[in-house]
């Protein structure tokens, strides 16, 4: 995985990023980052997941975060770990992403992400006829310069 989104920046570089532009050097970062969210959901270390996350996970698809005590879908980042990772990374969604050749970046910069990678999980009508297709987007805020994990939705 890591080598094959290392030669999809390397060709493609700009032209994965939409909205407002994002540097190659971002770009670069966001997918270095992106390539080890997945490396420790597949092997979770919370010692490790420290160092990649924020201390507030955003997350539309856990079930506990619409009465977050920290907002809407905010959950603290040992909650994440704790009661969520392990779901997600066994999901459909999780899984396709993982596997994923179509990755989108899109710059955010709001409370929640500066870059948004949207993961292609299933083409226009592919999981049904007339399904508009899906994606995961993977939320990063730059902090030090780098690019932390900041939360997950899936869309639509």
């Amino acid at each position: 995985m890591k080598r094959f989104l290392t030669i999809l920046i390397l060709i493609f570089g700009v032209s994965i990023c939409k909205g407002q532009s994002i540097s190659k050097n971002d770009s670069l970062l966001v997918m270095r980052s992106l390539n080890n969210v997945f490396k420790n959901f597949k092997n979770p270390d919370f010692v490790e997941f420290q160092k990649i996350s924020t201390k507030v996970i955003y997350c539309i698809i856990c079930e506990d975060s619409k009465n977050s005590k920290l907002g809407i879908y905010n959950l603290k980042r040992n909650d994440f770990f704790n009661k969520h990772l392990k779901a997600i990374k066994n999901s459909e969604s999780w899984k396709r992403a993982s596997k994923s050749k179509e990755i989108i970046l899109y710059k955010q910069n709001s409370r929640r992400a500066d870059v948004i990678a949207f993961l292609t999980t299933w083409k226009a009508n592919e999981f049904a006829p007339g399904h508009e297709g899906a994606q995961l987007g993977i939320y990063f805020i730059k902090e030090n310069g780098i690019f932390k994990f900041s939360g997950l939705e899936t869309i639509p």
